[in-house]
């Protein structure tokens, strides 16, 4: 019954257009009896223009605006018979009665209206007209077939398709909490725009609030550290606890580094580099940057290209003490000596060689004592081999110097490597 009071008061504003005293000056033909009445399972409407064209358009514009506000219409009614159906239907008469007013414009967004067209037109009627001012329009009246099973299969489909996207709605907000990756965050958000396209109640300003919480949840991702060897850095995407996977490519920068390779691990990114002709420098990084949605993510890894170097030197006089001696030679000794680290990387002491000048090399084997850190490093050895104390002592001397060799191994990487003892400072007690 609604329905069709509905068309008795549009077609009688619409009748008022004949009602004036506007000349007829031209028409289709024989003005049939539909116009400006009532058929039941019909659409009756005229549209206005100032071209047939614009006219017949017109038309056909409120023949969808008629079918929204049946749709309403029905939807209202039913909400009235079925009370705790009331919040979801009247959030999709709320919708199709704002929709009515603006069907030229979000046609789109209702599938069902995108079926009516001029070719299912069943009757036509067009009219030219003067006014009192001799300017001319036209009038096109347009019968449209719509019977009651139309209209019921109707509302049936769009509250269908209007719980399957307040569904949709549902499940996007809650996946706030779960999301994976970048790039579901990103579809998401996608589909939440396309939602908010759709929906004209208070469903929009929660999708409003689902894209403000995924682009909160964008700007929130860390770049966090996971494992680094010299030449290779290795991270991961956090979202708070949460690790969160991404197909994009970082961009990838250095000073000095040269960056040889970028892989996606899925749970983490491995970056290698050759740091070949980087300096010393505490500055020395890799700048990692991603670009998601409207924030920059990125973050600088520092690395230390002294960290497996091993490199010592030393600078305190070494002291001899005596644990054995004849009238001539010191049979058994101690030498303590202090050897000085430039880098953190650890080290072993393999074999230490002392020359005195004009006597045979005292060599210490089989040392193998190690160090960690940067800066000065105790070693006292056991010299087995007899000492000549002519020609070595260092009393009453002001100075005593001597030569000889550390062999040293980085425990990092293997290297052996050599330091040159050269007129070294030492004291005896003999």
């Amino acid at each position: 019954m609604k329905k069709y009071l509905l068309l008795v008061v549009a077609l009688m504003a619409s009748a008022g257009i004949s009602l004036s005293q506007d000349k007829v000056i031209e028409k289709s033909g024989k003005q049939p009896k539909w116009v400006n009445n009532l058929e039941r399972d019909y659409i009756i409407t005229v549209g206005s223009g100032a071209t047939s064209q614009e006219a017949q358009q017109n038309a056909l514009t409120m023949v969808k605006e008629r079918i929204v506000s049946s749709v309403a219409e029905n939807v209202k009614a039913k909400t009235e018979l079925k009370k705790e159906e009331a919040n979801y239907n009247n959030n999709i008469s709320v919708f199709l009665e704002k929709f009515a007013s603006q069907t030229t414009t979000e046609s789109g967004k209702v599938p069902f209206l995108q079926g009516i067209s001029l070719s299912k037109v069943q009757e036509f009627y067009w009219e030219k007209l003067q006014r009192k001012d001799k300017s001319v329009f036209f009038n096109y009246h347009i019968k449209y077939p719509f019977p009651e099973m139309e209209l019921n299969k109707l509302v049936y489909d769009y509250k269908t398709r209007d719980a399957e996207l307040t569904k949709q709605l549902e499940d996007l907000l809650a996946q706030t909490e779960t999301v994976e990756s970048v790039e579901q965050v990103e579809k998401n958000i996608g589909e939440l725009k396309v939602l908010i396209d759709y929906f004209m109640d208070g469903r929009k300003n929660q999708a409003e609030l689902g894209i403000t919480k995924y682009q909160s949840l964008l700007a929130s991702i860390e770049l966090v550290e996971v494992e680094s060897n010299l030449g290779e850095l290795k991270y991961a995407l956090r979202l708070g606890t949460r690790t969160i996977s991404t197909v994009k490519k970082p961009i990838t920068k250095s000073e000095c580094a040269r960056i040889t390779s970028t892989i996606n691990n899925q749970s983490n990114w491995l970056v290698k580099y050759d740091y070949a002709n980087c300096y010393e420098d505490p500055e020395n990084n890799i700048l990692v940057k991603y670009r998601f949605g409207n924030s920059d993510v990125q973050k600088k890894f520092y690395f230390d290209i002294s960290v497996n170097k091993a490199s010592i030197f030393v600078n305190e006089p070494f002291h001899f003490t005596t644990t054995a001696k004849s009238e001539s030679n010191i049979d058994a000794s101690v030498l303590d000596m202090t050897v000085v680290s430039k880098y953190d990387a650890p080290f072993t002491i393999e074999k230490v060689v002392i020359e005195f000048k004009g006597l045979t090399p005292l060599v210490i084997e089989g040392i193998n004592q190690s160090f960690t850190g940067k800066g000065n490093h105790n070693l006292k050895l056991n010299i087995s081999q007899a000492i000549k104390i002519d020609g070595t002592s260092s009393i009453g001397k002001s100075i005593s110097t001597l030569t000889g060799y550390i062999h040293y191994r980085s425990n990092s990487t293997g290297e052996v490597k050599t330091y040159r003892i050269y007129n070294h400072s030492y004291t005896t007690d003999w």
